[in-house]
């Protein structure tokens, strides 16, 4: 539980039987209506399935909000609304999110800001044919604008303000409202908004992705998607497809539909099989010294998920500090072990590993290392990847870089 609830126990009540009844039939239109979206906004739909409905009675919650990771619905608003007001509300909170509302605020005044940012959400839905349910925030003397330009246009009293539509700021308007909650208002445990914020850095990634998928349908694409592209930047692969990019460059394979892929068949999957090519072959060292200690385990498990996806291959893997100590061969009859015990540790040299792979020739060689140490001037005959962490360095002016994101300890 979010320390939120945790914070809430002593104030309201239980939900009652009907409560609860009426939670299961929303949650069951809420799925239906999400789904009804797709037809209207293929987008915002899109981004909607990657997030978790929760239909709630509570009563902070008085029409809907978003932590970025859960769409909240408080139920008797929207009992009250017709399918399509529904839909508007579903896109209405999505929008919030992929608009990186929440990062745009700054320090801005909350409440202010959730005026102006409802004004630019509900100005495009409205502009996208969907109905807006009663009481939403749109000025008419203001459309076009986004929601900097309305911000500065609001008065500063709070008491000037319009009434708010679905609340995009749900964490400081629940707290707020706490201390009004007694014996007879209900409180309900499904309602648990997160303040994570590793959550809003996967939004940009989300939104590219779901662009991807309107740019592949005919027709004109609409101008607010390309602006919204362009608040997000260029698109990050993550990277893990960065690095499963790299290893497909490597194999001599290619891909068959007959036969099957008989490891998939039994499982009523008929997936391409490969053609009777070489194994995917290539080198992977690791550096030792203790910089990369944390990401070690997680570069290994996503490499070995890759590996076996390949079927045939086979991974020379080395180690060193200052030297290699650990020089030894994997394959698809000896998989790489879910862990490994390196040793090593101190200085860092990486120049010993390219002089015993020069011995012995590779395709390719992947290195995880922070890139603070020596490496040969001249770039090997073969493709170089430096998987480095988020505080590491590219080592030499050769060699493609794939950064690693920071290592955050579970909360």
């Amino acid at each position: 539980m979010s320390g939120l609830a945790d914070a809430c126990v002593s104030f309201g009540r239980s939900l009652g039987p009907e409560e609860l009844k009426a939670k299961k039939a929303m949650m069951a239109t809420l799925e239906e209506d999400r789904v009804r979206l797709l037809a209207y906004q293929p987008f915002l739909a899109s981004l909607a399935m990657r997030m978790d409905l929760k239909a709630v009675i509570d009563a902070r919650l008085p029409t809907a909000a978003t932590d970025g990771q859960r769409l909240y619905f408080s139920v008797p608003f929207m009992a009250g609304l017709s399918e399509a007001e529904r839909m508007f509300v579903i896109a209405h909170e999505v929008w919030h999110c992929a608009a990186l509302h929440f990062a745009r605020r700054g320090d801005r005044d909350h409440k202010r800001w959730n005026v102006a940012i409802d004004h630019e959400v509900n100005n495009l839905l409205i502009g996208e044919g969907l109905t807006m349910p009663d009481g939403g925030i749109h000025f008419q003397e203001w459309i076009g604008l986004n929601a900097e330009e309305v911000y500065d246009r609001l008065p500063s009293s709070e008491r000037f303000l319009p009434g708010r539509g679905a609340s995009a700021d749900l964490h400081e308007s629940a707290l707020d409202d706490e201390a009004d909650l007694d014996e007879d208002q209900p409180v309900d445990p499904d309602y648990t908004p997160s303040s994570d914020p590793r959550i809003w850095r996967e939004w940009p990634r989300r939104v590219h992705a779901a662009a991807q998928q309107v740019y592949r349908q005919p027709g004109n694409q609409p101008g607010w998607l390309k602006r919204l592209l362009e608040l997000h930047g260029p698109p990050a692969l993550p990277w893990q497809e960065l690095l499963r990019r790299f290893v497909d460059r490597t194999r001599g394979e290619r891909y068959q539909w007959t036969p099957p892929n008989r490891r998939h068949v039994t499982q009523g999957l008929y997936l391409p099989g490969r053609r009777s090519g070489e194994r995917l072959s290539l080198a992977v060292a690791i550096d030792t010294s203790g910089s990369t200690c944390f990401e070690i385990p997680i570069f290994m498990r996503e490499l070995n998920a890759i590996l076996l996806s390949y079927g045939r291959f086979e991974v020379r893997l080395l180690c060193c500090d200052t030297r290699v100590h650990f020089d030894e061969t994997f394959s698809d009859e000896r998989t790489l072990p879910r862990k490994l015990e390196l040793g090593g540790g101190g200085g860092t040299d990486l120049r010993p590993v390219f002089e015993r792979l020069s011995e012995s020739g590779t395709r390719a060689l992947i290195f995880m290392t922070d890139g603070y140490a020596d490496i040969p001037q001249r770039s090997p005959n073969w493709p170089v990847l430096w998987c480095l962490p988020s505080t590491g360095q590219k080592p030499g002016d050769w060699g493609q870089v794939l950064r690693l994101p920071p290592v955050v300890a579970a909360d």
